[in-house]
């Protein structure tokens, strides 16, 4: 069990309590532009898809599309952490990752009411939450894991990332309609 022991990595406490608060941060600005958002179509379209193919379990589309736009996040965030000592740079990142999280569930709640909330609350806050907290971890402990395999961890945590919405959607979710 020593192999998954995380005794070796020294984490920076102040990096997560930037990363804390500058995601607060967002989410309240998120929040605060939800109206001048929702005017936006293109918004509402991507909310009314992820809605429906939430429902009608349709994941090939929503799947593709996570693993990219997450190994694309993913990345920058490692190659910030691992070629600088700028970390703090990716706090940027954070904030706009966060408000698009904020407005998005503002929208999938105000757009849809049941199915919306059932949405953001079973599938879509879960995972953009352990997306976010992967790539921070991703920032902070990139020059610790071994060279051989320091540039597939983001690979690799985009696929988990995207399996977590796999089993949420598939598992969880269809749970949750199966009962009600």
């Amino acid at each position: 069990m020593r192999n998954l022991s995380f005794k070796w990595c020294k984490w920076d406490k102040r990096y997560f309590i930037a990363a804390l608060i500058t995601l607060i941060c967002s989410i309240i600005c998120g929040i605060i532009l939800y109206k001048f958002v929702s005017i936006n179509i293109y918004f509402n379209n991507y909310a009314k898809d992820y809605i429906f193919y939430i429902f009608n379990f349709k994941n090939s589309k929503i799947l593709i599309s996570h693993f990219l736009s997450e190994l694309f996040y993913f990345y920058i965030f490692f190659l910030i952490g691992y070629f600088t000592k700028f970390k703090y740079v990716t706090l940027l990142f954070i904030f706009l990752r966060g408000l698009y999280f904020s407005v998005y569930t503002a929208i999938l709640i105000g757009f849809n009411a049941f199915g919306g909330v059932t949405v953001a609350v079973l599938v879509f806050i879960p995972v953009s939450l352990i997306s976010i907290f992967l790539s921070c971890i991703i920032a902070d402990c990139c020059k610790i894991v071994n060279k051989k395999y320091v540039f597939f961890l983001p690979l690799i945590l985009a696929a988990i990332n995207t399996l977590v919405l796999l089993i949420m959607v598939n598992v969880v979710f269809r749970v949750v309609i199966v009962i009600v």
